[in-house]
């Protein structure tokens, strides 16, 4: 199944002219987080030659701006979308993306969105101080791939609850993992927690942050993939 990294953005420059967050378009038909702007994700699915009016599935890993900003657009264009969200996020969306006629759906627990792709459910994280429920998005095939938006409840916390609930191999984990203000001996033992959980490629970005990255790219070497807009992973 493919992963297309439809906008993806973790430099101080892309942030202030381009915008902040990530996107990625699960086979055909299902988006995982809308990035920070809609101007932006529409330009960037017209020019991948996705049409956003076969989107089926929307799964929003959590519902902060730099991750539901394109939600609008989506909607707009297509009202018929089901939209995954964690039961604990804010009111406040949930009546805008039934405003527009599109479905809600509150995941608590792991769930099958569609065929051989699984929400992990809402595990919840921190942001200054204040719970924050996320979601991460499962891919089966003969392994499993993990995507993330932000991994507020930790990276490592991630991965151990979706090897609860596979007990296949971890070929792949990408998206932010939210380590920007980690000490470098703080990353150097995330990565090596990674490897002791097998996970076999990484892909890290977004929040991720540029010191992190680098480490995961000296340790992880060849099994290291650059994630940037328009890339298949």
């Amino acid at each position: 199944m493919k992963i297309k990294v439809v906008a993806e953005a973790f430099t101080k420059l892309q942030r202030l002219f381009v915008g902040w967050g990530v996107s990625f378009l699960i086979g055909d038909d299902l988006l995982f987080d809308t990035f920070s702007s809609g101007k932006v994700l529409g330009k960037n699915l017209k020019k991948l030659d996705i049409d956003v009016r076969n989107l089926k599935y929307v799964v929003l890993s959590h519902d902060h701006w730099d991750h539901i900003g394109g939600l609008g657009y989506v909607l707009e264009n297509n009202p018929d979308v089901k939209v995954f969200v964690c039961p604990n996020f804010s009111q406040n969306i949930k009546e805008k993306i039934r405003k527009f006629g599109a479905e809600v759906i509150e995941v608590k627990n792991f769930t099958e969105v569609k065929q051989g792709i699984f929400t992990t459910g809402e595990i919840m994280g921190e942001y200054d101080g204040k719970p924050m429920p996320e979601q991460s998005l499962v891919i089966k095939n003969d392994k499993i791939s993990i995507i993330t938006g932000c991994a507020h409840p930790g990276i490592i916390t991630i991965i151990k609850k979706v090897k609860q609930d596979f007990s296949t191999p971890i070929h792949l984990v990408s998206g932010g993992f939210h380590l920007l203000k980690k000490s470098e001996q703080e990353v150097k033992d995330i990565v090596a927690e990674f490897k002791n959980l097998g996970v076999e490629k990484v892909a890290p970005g977004h929040c991720t942050g540029n010191k992190a990255k680098e480490i995961f790219r000296k340790e992880y070497s060849e099994n290291f993939i650059e994630i940037k807009t328009g890339i298949i992973l």
